[in-house]
């Protein structure tokens, strides 16, 4: 069952910098993890404190290895520590036809 993530960060303007710094880090390193296919980062265009990422996995277990591993909590640490708030949701690919 493949699965997409949606992760939605909200941040302060002070933080933006460094918040696209670790961002840009995930970017280097998600790539390399089994189960994953694609990744996209959103910039609200009416919303100034706002970046969405939509994720795409092979699987629920892959997607769940990402979030446990070492390197994502390390960055997700970091943009903790900016004060940005960041609500994950998950959702299951399905058919429809």
């Amino acid at each position: 069952m493949s699965v997409k993530v949606i992760i939605r960060r909200k941040y302060s303007k002070e933080s933006e910098r460094d918040l696209m710094q670790c961002i840009r880090q995930i970017r280097e390193v998600v790539h390399t993890m089994s189960g994953y296919v694609s990744g996209e980062y959103l910039k609200a265009i009416n919303i100034n404190d706002e970046i969405t990422t939509i994720s795409s996995w092979f699987s629920l277990e892959d997607w769940q290895a990402w979030i446990d591993s070492k390197e994502r909590r390390t960055i997700q640490a970091r943009i903790d520590e900016l004060g940005v708030t960041s609500e994950y949701t998950i959702y299951r690919v399905i058919k429809t036809r």
